[in-house]
């Protein structure tokens, strides 16, 4: 256990024991975070009159140097400890002991995460919208290129490339949202709460929090340093989002496998078998839906450690802010891979003439049933149902099917206008037009769609300037504002 901490209530910790809690591996990310924290307090304790004008000099003097040179390797339980013992060495005892007035390593532990999560939520807001706007360009391309819908992993109706990737743009689109809004309840401050109740001292913690680019405090301390409400919402938030890249990762590995060959993958995103020649693996890929799979297991840990933790404080805490840092990382790596293919993958040449398709064409067939020989719904499902039936043992496609067939399995002789509304919806290239409710995969449809998500990306990304330059505007207070003290 470091020096500042002996002496006192407790003897020396073994040091098996202090390398058992210690979390200073984990604290790299949080170092520079914490040393403009203790920035920002040292100056709330000079304007509040605790310490005099040359002690925070001196103070802020060692904490630049300190920000400057990096955290050395020492052991030691945590990253504040090195600070002080670092600032306590570069001035001395009695100056460096001024240093931890009025705060706990509660209080500044939760408000240095905080920085550092703002910091990377803004990074990873920046880079989600980087790979919407690659969908977006990616669906316009497409807008009518005729491909199947799934449903049950079975060929359902025709809908469009350009509908498929829509589809996918809008719920990433929805984690953008999700992400600033989480952003908001992250970026509040809660120094000034020091162990659990507050200080003495008539520290001003709206200064501190201005200082360090918050919109606001976390009003009662014993929920500033004891929730982590804040983190668990990220992780929420993180794990919306691989579920969504792990959707796209299991859409591309089946839609460009060799029995279905919907999509075409370029080689440079493949490698080969190292015993079979004809391979190719789509190990990227693979690894999205894996690194997915891991960032929603991280939220799944998280709750389970913060579920039934007493009030205040705890050193099971430590062990969630790990988590926050290893799913951004694995989701920018996931975002990196995907925002360079997916403008690159191709749906398959000749999809709008595959004999199989035609049969996703039943839905609307049933619709023309209805419309235009006025039978109910539910009987004309069933007829058409039985017409599929009867060219599947044959082993046809509808469009194959003869006159006689289709009176033999309708039950009734076909008006020579159904029939040709019939053989037009069985043109996949025309079928897709018939499609009139709003958000269907009809081409006018899908650019209103295009229209409106490249709108909102455009709101996003004012949204997302405007907090980052939020947070650059608070590091050149907090510059100006210690080089006058």
């Amino acid at each position: 256990m470091s020096a500042i901490l002996r002496g006192g209530r407790l003897k020396a910790t073994r040091r098996d024991v202090v390398s058992f809690i210690s979390s200073l591996g984990a604290d790299k990310r949080i170092a520079r975070s914490t040393v403009l924290v203790n920035e920002a307090h040292v100056v709330a304790l000079e304007r509040c009159g605790v310490i005099k004008k040359p002690v925070a000099r001196k103070l802020l003097r060692a904490l630049h140097t300190l920000e400057e040179r990096g955290l050395s390797n020492r052991q030691a339980e945590d990253v504040h400890v090195v600070i002080e013992e670092f600032v306590t060495r570069r001035t001395s005892e009695e100056v460096g002991g001024l240093m931890h007035l009025g705060k706990s390593r509660n209080d500044q532990v939760a408000t240095a995460i905080r920085i550092t999560l703002r910091n990377e939520m803004l990074e990873f807001a920046q880079g989600l919208l980087n790979f919407e706007l690659s969908l977006i360009r990616l669906a316009r391309e497409h807008v009518r290129s005729v491909f199947p819908g799934y449903t049950h992993l079975q060929p359902a109706q025709p809908i469009t490339f350009g509908h498929y990737v829509m589809a996918n743009c809008f719920p990433f689109i929805r984690d953008s949202e999700r992400l600033l809004e989480a952003y908001d309840r992250v970026n509040q401050s809660p120094m000034g709460a020091a162990a659990l109740a507050g200080t003495s001292f008539r520290l001003n913690r709206a200064l501190i929090a201005r200082l360090l680019g918050f919109d606001r405090i976390v009003e009662v301390s014993l929920d500033a340093v004891g929730g982590r409400d804040f983190a668990l919402e990220a992780l929420a938030v993180f794990a919306l989002v691989a579920t969504d890249l792990g959707r796209i990762a299991s859409d591309l590995l089946f839609y460009s496998s060799s029995e279905v060959g919907l999509v075409n993958v370029p080689d440079e995103f493949a490698s080969t078998s190292s015993i079979m020649p004809q391979k190719k693996n789509l190990d990227p890929i693979e690894l999205v839906r894996a690194k997915s799979a891991k960032v929603a297991a991280n939220f799944h840990t998280a709750i389970t450690l913060l579920h039934g933790l007493t009030s205040s404080y705890n050193l099971d805490y430590q062990e969630v802010t790990p988590l926050l840092w290893q799913s951004v990382d694995e989701l920018k790596a996931c975002l990196k891979i995907l925002t360079v293919l997916m403008p690159k993958i191709k749906p398959a040449k000749g999809i709008a003439k595959r004999t199989a398709l035609q049969f996703t064409a039943a839905t609307e067939i049933a619709n023309l049933l209805v419309r235009m020989e006025n039978m109910p719904f539910r009987t004309a499902h069933q007829k058409v149902g039985s017409l599929v039936k009867l060219a599947i043992v044959q082993g046809k496609s509808l469009g194959e099917m003869g006159p006689n067939e289709w009176e033999r399995a309708l039950g009734f002789r076909l008006s020579p206008r159904t029939h040709k509304a019939i053989v037009k919806t069985l043109d996949m290239n025309s079928h897709i037009n018939v499609y009139q409710s709003s958000g269907s995969p009809n081409p006018r449809e899908t650019g209103r769609l295009i229209a409106m998500a490249q709108r909102r990306c455009q709101e996003l990304a004012r949204e997302l300037r405007r907090k980052s330059e939020a947070v650059e505007g608070s590091r050149r207070l907090l510059r100006s504002t210690v080089a006058v003290t």
